[in-house]
């Protein structure tokens, strides 16, 4: 037996512990060194040879998480085949031993590994695993399994499904997960509401997660809740919080030498400078990102960032630099990701354009309210035919199974209408709008509102605005402008 690490000779469960607590902090190079002795060429299995069965078993299952998680952060080829091939004989070593939880905690490993490589059917298959294993709700490998679920559902746009899995979890996580585990529970959370646009949930998740982050001292988890706490400030408009949000992510990844993450937190930074219409600053801020990212292995991230260079240049008026970029950008995406990426940049590019020459429309109130208000939509190409349209904010519960929620902005279009289909009109008298399904007969016009009694005025007292054709949130998209999304009843 070759001579070992002190501590690994003497306290290989002292060491061991180090090995975890380093992991939960996002310290993976440091975790490394500590191991250096036993595992010089990671390209190799360790030489856990003349280790006690159980020690043995313990630092094939530490060293295999380490690789993944280090392998996933550094995209270091084969990382994740590497880590899985630890794990399983990690697993059977603990299996021979009837140590349950670790095999527990080998299996949630394996997951992740797989959830890495997007094979998700394996991951899912390693989950079921573990939780057939009789061991306590409260154990670290249950409450890690839940995360990993987590992040299937994610990979899947499942969002719904993250909430209704974490609901009647939070006391358990608070009062039996680490700091890490905590953070990474709200941080689940917080996705899933802002992904279902549910931003107030959201920001109190995210914010959440970012206290337990600090307290682990995880400065990639921490950076980058900061980051996507700087998209949501932006996305509610306050923009003063958004800057400090992503100052702070960009310092936190300066401080960790991660280089690719920091490029990737001033396209953030260049986003908000783009929401708040100082295009220049914008430009200004994304070429230092795509300087920084350009060396960087992660073409995804670098070939985002250029879509935001072509938009500041549009907004510009420089359309002919914003041409060449995005040419670059898609060459960039078919050389080193695939097709679809580059065509993606493609449409991305063409919704820009329609985004610069969005119409003006004027808003007016479904409901009690009697305010209006200019606003720039998006049309999509489908909707883009209709030259007359008029935007109704809905002020009313009754249409929501219609796609109609009470605040959003219904697309009025002045065609012809038909029975059955759902308008708005205008009491003359009073310039009050109402939606609803049409009908008429005899000089009467009818409009039913689904759970409501249907309302009859006479023909001559009523004015017809037009079908609703679409639909968008109150939430402004870049440069303030609101995307139409269609709608079909």
């Amino acid at each position: 037996m070759k001579t070992l690490h002190t501590q690994l000779a003497t306290q290989p469960a002292v060491l061991a512990e180090r090995l975890f607590k380093l992991e939960r902090c996002g310290k993976y190079y440091e975790s490394l060194m500590e191991v250096k002795e036993i595992w010089n060429d990671i390209s190799k299995f360790p030489d856990v040879s003349g280790l006690e069965a159980k020690v043995a078993a313990e630092m094939l299952l530490r060293c295999g998480s380490l690789i993944g998680f280090y392998g996933h952060n550094k995209q270091i080829p084969n990382a994740q085949t590497k880590s899985r091939d630890l794990l399983i004989e990690a697993r059977q070593r603990f299996l021979e031993l009837y140590e349950e939880e670790k095999i527990a905690e080998c299996e949630n490993y394996l997951a992740l590994a797989y959830w890495r490589t997007g094979e998700l059917n394996e991951a899912k298959t390693w989950i079921e695993e573990l939780v057939c294993h009789q061991i306590p709700e409260t154990d670290y490998a249950v409450l890690y399994s839940h995360i990993t679920k987590c992040l299937i559902f994610i990979a899947e746009n499942k969002y719904s499904e993250i909430i209704v899995h974490l609901q009647n979890l939070e006391k358990t996580f608070l009062s039996h997960g680490d700091d890490c585990l905590n953070g990474d529970f709200y941080n689940a959370l917080g996705i899933a509401f802002n992904e279902l646009k549910n931003h107030t949930e959201a920001l109190k998740c995210l914010e959440s997660a970012r206290f337990y982050y600090s307290k682990a001292r995880h400065k990639i988890y921490l950076g980058t809740i900061e980051n996507n706490l700087a998209q949501i400030y932006k996305l509610q408009g306050n923009f003063a919080k958004a800057h400090q949000m992503v100052d702070y992510s960009t310092k936190t990844f300066k401080q960790i030498k991660d280089r690719t993450r920091e490029g990737f937190s001033l396209d953030t930074k260049a986003q908000v400078f783009f929401t708040e219409l100082k295009y220049k600053e914008a430009l200004q801020t994304v070429e230092k990102g795509i300087k920084i990212l350009s060396k960087s292995e992660n073409k995804a991230y670098l070939v985002e960032t250029m879509l935001t260079k072509v938009k500041c240049l549009i907004f510009l008026d420089d359309f002919v630099s914003a041409t060449m970029c995005l040419t670059d950008a898609v060459q960039i995406a078919k050389t080193y990701i695939n097709e679809e990426t580059a065509k993606n940049l493609i449409r991305d590019f063409e919704a820009v354009l329609q985004l610069k020459n969005a119409p003006v429309i004027e808003e007016k109130s479904a409901g009690n309210e009697d305010e209006t208000e200019n606003l720039e939509l998006v049309l999509p190409s489908e909707l883009s035919h209709f030259d007359d349209i008029q935007a109704i904010r809905i002020q009313n519960r009754n249409l929501e199974k219609f796609g109609l929620k009470k605040d959003s902005l219904a697309i009025a279009a002045a065609v012809a209408v038909k029975r059955g289909d759902l308008v708005a009109i205008a009491e003359k008298s009073t310039d009050e709008v109402i939606v609803g399904f049409y009908d008429t007969d005899f000089g009467i016009v009818c409009l039913e509102t689904n759970d409501a009694e249907p309302l009859l005025f006479e023909e001559n007292e009523v004015e017809i605005l037009g079908k609703i054709i679409g639909v968008c949130h109150s939430e402004k998209n870049s440069a303030g402008k609101l995307m139409v999304e269609p709608i079909k009843i």
